[in-house]
């Protein structure tokens, strides 16, 4: 490998890290445990919307192109 190209190599993975490292995501604070417990009672819920079982709108036929 030319000495050129080992020097890209170099840079570019050096890149790589540092772009990384300056983007990395720390992760979120411990969250309570006795938290994920707790139960909180469902507020009144809207009725689910009703189901239609035809078709509201009818089809129309398309001439036939010739």
């Amino acid at each position: 490998m030319p000495k050129d190209a080992k020097f890209g190599m170099v840079v570019g993975v050096s890149l790589v890290i540092v772009v990384a490292v300056l983007f990395f995501r720390k992760e979120a604070p411990a969250i309570d445990p006795a938290a994920a417990t707790i139960v909180k009672p469902v507020s009144d819920p809207t009725p689910p919307l009703p189901v239609s079982n035809g078709r509201s709108v009818q089809a129309k036929a398309m001439a036939k192109m010739q």
